[in-house]
């Protein structure tokens, strides 16, 4: 288990520099210069524009400000939003707890739902709750992110208000205590969760639907049954974890998307995560905390292949077993 855990860290290095220069080039051939955010649009003379360069280290080769970046980085330092005027630390130190929050319900109901969800696909297999289910499915996997998320506030906003519309508490929050305030983050979390989580339960209701219906026939089922095992229990104790290698893959490559946060979830709802941050920055070509969030978003795709990884050998017992040369 060490030396696979060692192989994907060392195979993620790679990968991680690959992306973050990938980034780098690409933000950097974009029209326009970092700079022209901090002068503004009025008249500005060179000599101004020179000294707003230097200070900012604008004025060095893109090669030089790349190194410079890389080795900052890896002492823990990811530089200065030009757009925010403060450390990328910070900035993203008031992000992140917003985007673990809404990706930590997003999962719970992505794994709850799709679990229940594809276990009552297996139930009466070709029925007429199997083939609902799988229309819901495919509607739901189907439709545009942002189009969902502007129909649920629609409905539960506006037509019928339950949820609010958007950001993460309600005005005067901050004086509340903190049950109040908690109550208060849950409410608004509610419905961009479900937007976010929807599309991926059904999914992972799909998957797993296609790994219990071969799971029902393997011989080890049939033989629990044969045994005078309930339905229940051969699905739960006997089937199910012989189908969940799909869903906990499927769960790990999920896990970069949930916590950089939805871009496009964060947006709509107006929730001020990662996503939220890094489309701000994108659009202000604030390179430092582009770089910055696309390291983090590289680092949890390895980081969740890696626990993909983990999860099928704690599940199946024949991974484990496995010489190392064969995997």
């Amino acid at each position: 288990m060490l030396g696979l855990i060692g192989r994907r860290l060392l195979s993620g290095i790679p990968l991680v520099l690959g992306v973050v220069t990938l980034t780098f080039l690409l933000v950097e051939a974009a029209p326009g210069r970092p700079a022209d955010l901090l002068l503004g649009d009025g008249p500005v003379t060179p000599e101004l524009r020179a000294h707003v360069e230097a200070a900012y280290g604008l004025d060095r080769p893109a090669p030089l400000r790349y190194l410079s970046w890389i080795g900052n980085a890896m002492r823990g330092d990811l530089g200065w939003s030009l757009s925010r005027g403060r450390t990328v630390r910070s900035v993203f130190a008031d992000a992140l707890p917003p985007t673990i929050a809404l990706a930590s319900a997003a999962l719970a109901i992505q794994l709850l739902f799709g679990i229940l969800i594809g276990a009552l696909h297996v139930v009466r297999p070709g029925g007429a709750v199997d083939h609902l289910l799988g229309a819901a499915g495919l509607v739901l996997v189907s439709v545009p992110t942002f189009w969902l998320g502007l129909m649920a506030i629609l409905l539960f906003a506006v037509a019928v208000p339950i949820f609010p519309p958007s950001s993460a508490h309600s005005v005067g929050s901050a004086a509340w205590g903190f049950p109040a305030r908690a109550a208060d983050l849950l409410w608004h979390l509610a419905l961009p969760a479900l937007v976010l989580g929807a599309g991926s339960a059904a999914i992972v209701a799909r998957f797993l639907r296609a790994g219990l219906a071969t799971a029902l026939d393997e011989g080890f089922v049939l033989a629990a049954r044969a045994r005078g095992a309930s339905r229940r229990r051969v699905l739960l104790v006997h089937a199910l974890p012989a189908a969940a290698g799909p869903v906990i893959t499927l769960t790990g490559l999920q896990l970069p998307l949930l916590v950089s946060g939805s871009l496009v979830v964060e947006v709509v709802f107006g929730w001020p995560g990662m996503g939220r941050v890094t489309y701000d920055a994108v659009m202000a070509q604030d390179l430092p905390v582009v770089l910055a969030a696309v390291l983090l978003a590289t680092v949890l795709v390895v980081a969740g292949s890696l626990l993909a990884d983990v999860g099928l050998a704690l599940v199946d017992p024949r991974l484990r077993a496995r010489p190392p040369a064969a995997r």
